[in-house]
């Protein structure tokens, strides 16, 4: 099967298999990227001990905005690549992927530079105790030097599942899953070097991840190519790029000042133990949580390529179909997290029975609303794949601004630690409902006769 090919089987094959084609290599690449936190808090929870993993959990903030950054490029970019061949454009989609290139490299020398000069004020900012400061600076001090190898690999998995090729795009992060997991076993167990050996592994990992998307395109697997005049800089396709991963983009900075306040305030209530079990917590989510995503992402490319053909019967079935998905893997998550959170929480550390009940007691709070997490999930991968930017803005920031923020400042002082854990399943219920309501009305649009979906 030709490239072109498999770009145009996501306008005819059946919806369901399409889907599972295309969601099981996101969901299987999602756990494979959530493994990088993962293993690291592994361990060094056992290596360490809690103030380990809290060191690496002030860090955390940091990580996610270099993972907004790479969303705003990915999204913005993979929406354009896909319903340009979608369109027939292959030239236009191929200016897109290499304006996405440009956008990698002036984003990553900014992270960079803005990470170095202020490390001291950003993890001070970030929750990081004079206790842990040490631990943190160690960690971000290397992490950083991984920021252009890491936003490579994560955008360019965007661009990779945009044209049909969701495997090669699991492969990335299968590949680099692993040799995080190698590499943390070699230098934090056999080596010792502790959280600059996690640090180590994981910019190493994210190199190889890196050589293996930028194989992709050498070596001429897909449709696009590099080619001297798709790095041209275009000012349409960076502002529409600007455009529509702006709400995701939106959406993970704000978890960013989010996360901070979860820091802070859980610093207050509880110290370095707290931290830690929201460190616990946030690795056990990525895998109770992260494979829905999966599945949204799955479902972009096929929303994306159809709604570009006018097919809306089949965008119609496969929002449905990944929106059923979803909510089912939410269902079976939330018995899992209320069912064996002990044992789970174990696998970060065995000793500390305070550090194991804090944890356990935001896994039974936190998870309760999850089921409905699905449908605003898929609701935010529809609004990205059509390139409604608005529709979009509007869901994410009410999830973050309305539904999150409010109960996470009022919360906490009046029921302490367990205020900061009740503010998840509020989010979840929220943005659940929002979600579903605003989706209907964009898709009641595509019947009316006036109705011209550019």
């Amino acid at each position: 099967m030709t490239s072109k090919e498999r770009s145009e089987r996501m306008g005819y094959e059946p919806i369901g298999r399409l889907l599972i084609q295309f969601s099981l290599p996101a969901i299987v690449g999602m756990v494979a990227s959530a493994l990088y936190n993962i293993v690291d808090r592994m361990f060094i929870g056992h290596a360490v001990g809690p103030n380990g993993i809290a060191a690496i959990t002030v860090a955390f903030p940091f990580f996610l905005l270099i993972i907004s950054t790479g969303i705003l490029i990915g999204v913005g970019a993979s929406s354009q690549i896909s319903r340009n061949l979608g369109e027939g454009r292959q030239e236009r989609a191929q200016m897109v992927m290499g304006n996405g290139f440009l956008a990698m490299m002036v984003s990553s020398t900014l992270v960079m530079v803005i990470g170095f000069v202020f490390m001291e004020d950003l993890m001070r900012m970030c929750g990081a105790s004079p206790l842990i400061m040490p631990m943190t600076r160690d960690y971000m001090s290397i992490i950083l030097w991984g920021v252009p190898f890491q936003l490579v690999g994560f955008c360019c998995n965007y661009f990779i599942r945009a044209e049909g090729h969701p495997r090669y795009a699991m492969g990335t992060l299968i590949l680099g899953a692993l040799a995080n997991i190698v590499l943390d076993w070699l230098f934090i167990v056999k080596i010792g070097m502790g959280v600059k050996g996690a640090a180590l592994g994981t910019v190493m990992a994210q190199f190889l991840a890196a050589c293996w998307v930028l194989a992709f395109y050498v070596k001429g697997f897909g449709e696009l190519r590099f080619v001297r005049s798709a790095f041209r800089p275009d000012l349409p396709i960076l502002r529409e790029m600007a455009a529509v991963g702006f709400s995701p983009f939106m959406m993970e900075m704000f978890f960013v000042v989010v996360m901070i306040i979860f820091n802070r305030t859980l610093s207050r209530l509880g110290g370095e133990m707290a931290i830690s079990a929201m460190g616990i917590f946030f690795s056990l989510d990525s895998i109770l949580f992260m494979p829905a995503i999966g599945i949204g992402e799955g479902a972009q490319p096929l929303i994306g390529y159809n709604y570009g053909a006018g097919n809306f019967d089949r965008v119609r079935k496969t929002v449905y179909m990944a929106m059923a998905a979803s909510v089912t893997f939410f269902v079976c998550s939330l018995v899992v997290a209320q069912t064996f959170p002990r044992q789970l929480t174990m696998l970060f550390n065995s000793e500390s029975q305070e550090l194991i009940s804090m944890t356990v007691r935001a896994m039974r709070i936190g998870y309760l609303g999850i089921p409905l997490a699905g449908v605003a999930i898929i609701s935010g991968f529809v609004f990205q794949a059509l390139g409604k930017a608005k529709q979009s803005i509007i869901l994410n920031l009410c999830r973050q601004v309305i539904f999150l923020l409010p109960p996470l400042l009022l919360l906490p002082p009046v029921f302490g630690i367990d205020g900061v854990w009740a503010s998840f399943p509020i989010v979840d219920v929220g943005g659940g409902v929002l979600g579903w309501f605003m989706v209907r009305a964009e898709m009641r649009r595509w019947s009316s006769p006036l109705f011209d979906p550019k």
